[in-house]
């Protein structure tokens, strides 16, 4: 990886460790119960690190036209609606899926998820800018998008290991092992929405989606259901990959066949 990629990683892990590690100590020995104000905001801090790690990296090292298109992307809502629909989509189908494996359970109305949607920007989606509006794009100035995926999901999972210590949390109860084949699955997901868009803000509305279904289908954390929804991830990044390779493919033909008549 290179200098700039080693710095976000070093910055990103060592605010959100700091804070998250804090948090953990702090409800390991009952000082802080996991829920009130204190633990929220140390939660929520570390949550967000990857953005405020990237945002401050950005303006610090980049030119001012290119901090102004990166805080640009991070807020430009437009897109084709059909990006829209494939957003929601994916995340949905994402959640929903494992109800009919036994990997998930029906645990609220689906009207609860819009309105947790909010809240889920901030406790999740903001992590997009470090991870989908960054790490995979350097990344892919290297590796393949596939290997490239594989290196964010493997690295975004670690990044939230700290939270499996902080008694109270949600992860406490979660399977790793379950949680780091989601955090693939996603990835693959997202790497199809970013690759076919170049948006950070569809990225976040993704991530925000999916904390926000998961308050309705409740996964059951098993590793299993994990793989299968994998599974479906690979199948779905890989039929993107083929129809973004082939009109890749059409359009550089079509520029050579416009050179060759314009030669002739």
């Amino acid at each position: 990886m290179g200098k700039e990629v080693r710095r976000f990683l070093f910055y990103t892990f060592s605010l959100s460790w700091i804070l998250w590690g804090g948090l953990a100590i702090l409800t390991q020995f009952n000082l802080l119960k996991f829920g009130t104000a204190l633990s929220i905001i140390l939660f929520i801090l570390g949550g967000v690190a990857p953005a405020i790690c990237e945002i401050w990296l950005k303006r610090k090292y980049s030119s001012k036209e290119e901090f102004k298109s990166f805080i640009k992307n991070i807020r430009n809502p437009r897109h084709p609606f059909v990006w829209y629909l494939l957003t929601v989509g994916l995340a949905f189908a994402a959640c929903f899926l494992p109800t009919l494996w036994d990997g998930a359970t029906v645990a609220n109305p689906l009207y609860m998820a819009l309105i947790n949607f909010p809240i889920m920007i901030i406790g999740g989606g903001l992590e997009e800018i470090g991870w989908r509006g960054y790490l995979q794009p350097m990344l892919q100035k290297k590796f393949s998008p596939f290997t490239s995926t594989l290196i964010v999901g493997g690295i975004w999972a670690i990044w939230h290991l700290p939270l499996w210590f902080v008694i109270g949390s949600n992860q406490v109860t979660m399977n790793f092992l379950w949680f780091t084949l989601m955090a693939l699955a996603l990835s693959f997901l997202m790497t199809v929405i970013y690759l076919s868009t170049k948006s950070i803000f569809l990225c976040i509305i993704f991530h925000a989606l999916i904390n926000s279904f998961w308050v309705v289908y409740i996964p059951d954390t098993n590793v299993l259901s994990a793989l299968f929804t994998l599974l479906f991830a690979l199948v779905i990044f890989t039929v993107f990959e083929l129809y973004r390779k082939r009109n890749n493919t059409k359009g550089s033909t079509s520029r050579i066949n416009v050179l060759s008549s314009y030669n002739k």
